[in-house]
């Protein structure tokens, strides 16, 4: 089932407060207009807080809240990242968040432009100058083609993510490539269907974001999901 425009967000926030002292750390860099896509309204408080699952396990919950229910489709949005990804955040960076109408939610950090982390559906969120992920359609429906010469109802199963980081590009499936200053960790593509489920993939940059933190955060971002809240 595809997820309507109004059940999507697409926010960017500034982060403001320190971690170590305060649960709220951004507030929307400019509140959405109500053409945009925002499930939680138009200008939702970013808050983290850590939790475990178990006793090895220390995870940190992201919470938007409407800054006026009134006008949202929900009171509150949550998810699961992993807790070294939030430790990496500081004041003024900023924050990219999506959800897409597959239902897939992609997340990425900025400092003054440059990339720091993006995990989950990374095709769905800023990467920085220079720096992208996408679906190769053009290619996909080439390979589709030949397919059909022989069957003509194929379709590829699953469509590649191409990533383009620090001017190189690979089209991958899966895999665990760097690619300049970054780690990066392609669980899988695109997977064909209706509605479809998006890529799932963690980069990560060498000596900024901890290792494994985005891949982690990737996972919990697929597995976990979103939960939604009226009240």
């Amino acid at each position: 089932m595809v997820i309507p425009a109004e059940g999507t967000f697409d926010y960017v926030f500034d982060i403001e407060g320190d971690i170590r002292t305060s649960n709220t750390i951004g507030r929307p860099r400019e509140p959405l207009s109500k053409a945009d896509r925002g499930v939680v309204g138009h200008a939702p408080v970013l808050t983290a807080v850590d939790y475990q699952r178990e006793a090895w396990q220390v995870y940190a919950r992201l919470t938007l809240t409407a800054s006026d229910p009134r006008n949202a489709g929900v009171a509150h949005a949550s998810f699961s990242v992993d807790r070294a990804l939030v430790n990496t955040l500081r004041r003024g960076d900023l924050v990219y968040l999506a959800r897409t109408n597959c239902g897939g939610l992609g997340l990425s950090v900025l400092r003054e432009g440059a990339l720091i982390a993006a995990a989950g559906a990374v095709t769905d969120v800023p990467l920085g100058s220079d720096n992208f992920a996408r679906i190769p359609a053009d290619l996909v429906r080439q390979v589709e083609s030949v397919f059909r010469t022989r069957d003509g109802e194929y379709r590829m199963p699953e469509s590649p993510v191409e990533l383009s980081l620090c001017g190189e590009t690979k089209i991958l499936h899966s895999g665990r490539p760097q690619m300049g200053l970054f780690d990066v960790f392609v669980r899988h593509g695109f997977l064909n269907g209706v509605p479809g489920m998006d890529v799932s993939a963690s980069i990560e940059r060498r000596g900024v974001c901890p290792a494994t933190a985005a891949h982690t955060s990737a996972q919990l971002l697929e597995e976990l999901g979103l939960q939604l809240s009226r009240d």
